[in-house]
């Protein structure tokens, strides 16, 4: 049996020192530039301030020690799904989340409402990577063709109803749930 020494080496250390292959649809996220540079650049101050302003408001909120009731601060209503089951809302419970990670309380975020805490978090992001936009002319985009936009569908849905499980079973092992409202 012939030997080509001229054959390159492939040996053990050399294939887990390869980069992996690349995906055949391209990157997951992909930087783009605005289509229009002057109103581009307007879009994505205006999403920024709008992040800004939200986090800005739940910043200046005080966290509600209930969990939810934050929104009161605002003049809004209480929950009417809380007034008839005394169980909190699929909602209940976000903008407390919001207020605690502004004020950097993760935990009590994610106990109030898990997926009020994420969505504070990509407010956030999503402020940051406007903000870069409006400064470069250039935003971070999904390639959605790697992307199955049906099944992260499911997903946020499945993770909100979780979020929303969740809120109720931490409510009822700590005994802050079911609500009772004082006989009057």
């Amino acid at each position: 049996m012939d030997v080509d020494r001229n054959a390159p080496d492939v040996s053990a250390t050399s294939l887990r020192m390869a980069r992996p292959a690349k995906h055949p649809l391209g990157p997951l996220v992909v930087m783009a530039h605005v289509d229009s540079p002057v109103w581009g650049r307007v879009y994505a101050a205006g999403i920024t301030a709008v992040a800004v302003a939200v986090l800005v408001v739940a910043a200046r909120l005080t966290p509600d020690d209930s969990h939810m009731g934050t929104h009161r601060q605002m003049g809004l209503p209480p929950c009417g799904f809380v007034a008839i089951t005394g169980l909190p809302c699929p909602t209940c419970g976000m903008t407390t989340a919001f207020v605690c990670v502004t004020h950097g309380q993760l935990r009590a975020a994610l106990r109030a409402q898990v997926a009020g805490a994420l969505l504070a978090i990509a407010t956030a992001v999503v402020g940051v990577a406007a903000a870069f936009c409006m400064m470069t002319g250039r935003y971070p985009t999904l390639n959605w063709y790697r992307v199955d936009a049906a099944r992260l569908v499911y997903w946020v849905a499945l993770m909100l109803v979780a979020a929303w499980g969740l809120t109720i079973a931490l409510g009822l092992l700590d005994g802050s749930l079911p609500v009772r409202w004082p006989e009057g």
